[in-house]
C-alpha cells in the first residue's frame, strides 16, 4: 500500500500549505478599524438612539458625522462617503445644505434613528467588496431639524452621505 502511505505522508504538509494560505488570505483581506475616529479635540456631541442601538461601527460613523458637522467641517463630513460606492457625486453637493446645520448640530443632544442593514446591492457588487451592506439614518437635531444619511458598508467599513432635503 505505497499510496496510503504516501498520502499519509503528504497529509501534514497539505495541511500546513493550506493554513498558511487561509491565514495570508484573511491577512490581506482583512479590514482594520474604520479610517475615521471621533476626534478629542473636536466638539462633544451627545447622540442618543431612538429604538435600537446600531452596532458599534455606525454608532462610531454617525458621532464622527456629526462631531464634524458640529465644527462646520463640512469637507471632514464629505471624506465619509470616500470608501461609499458609487456616491461620490453625492457629495458635491453636500456643502451648501450642510453649512447652516452646523450650528444645529452643535446646539445639544442629537437623536438618531437606525434602519436595519441589509445588503442589497448587486451581485457584481456583492462579490468584488463583500462584507458591505446599507442602511439609513435620520438625525434629529437638538433644535428639531432633520437629516437623512444614506450608509453603505464596504469591506466590513461604514460610509455614508447626507441626502439633500426635498424641494
Amino acid at each position: 500500500m505505497p499510496v496510503s502511505r504516501t498520502f499519509r505522508a503528504a497529509l501534514p504538509a497539505v495541511c500546513a500549505l493550506s493554513l498558511a494560505a487561509a491565514a495570508a488570505l484573511w491577512w490581506f483581506d482583512r479590514t482594520d478599524d474604520a479610517p475615521y475616529a471621533v476626534s478629542a479635540d473636536g466638539p462633544r456631541v451627545t447622540l442618543a438612539y431612538d429604538g435600537e442601538r446600531p452596532d458599534e461601527d455606525v454608532d462610531r460613523f454617525l458621532t464622527v458625522f456629526v462631531q464634524r458637522l458640529a465644527a462646520g467641517d463640512v469637507k471632514g463630513v464629505d471624506a465619509l462617503a470616500d470608501g461609499y460606492p458609487d456616491g461620490s457625486g453625492a457629495t458635491q453637493e453636500s456643502s451648501d445644505f450642510l453649512r447652516p446645520l452646523a450650528a444645529s448640530a452643535a446646539a445639544g443632544k442629537v437623536t438618531a434613528k437606525v434602519a436595519g442593514a441589509e445588503d442589497a446591492r448587486p451581485l457584481p457588487q456583492r462579490l468584488t467588496a463583500p462584507g458591505g451592506g446599507t442602511s439609513q439614518a435620520g438625525l434629529t437635531l437638538a433644535d428639531g431639524k432633520h437629516l437623512r444619511i444614506q450608509l453603505a458598508r464596504e469591506h466590513g467599513v461604514w460610509w455614508g452621505y447626507a441626502l439633500a432635503p426635498a424641494g
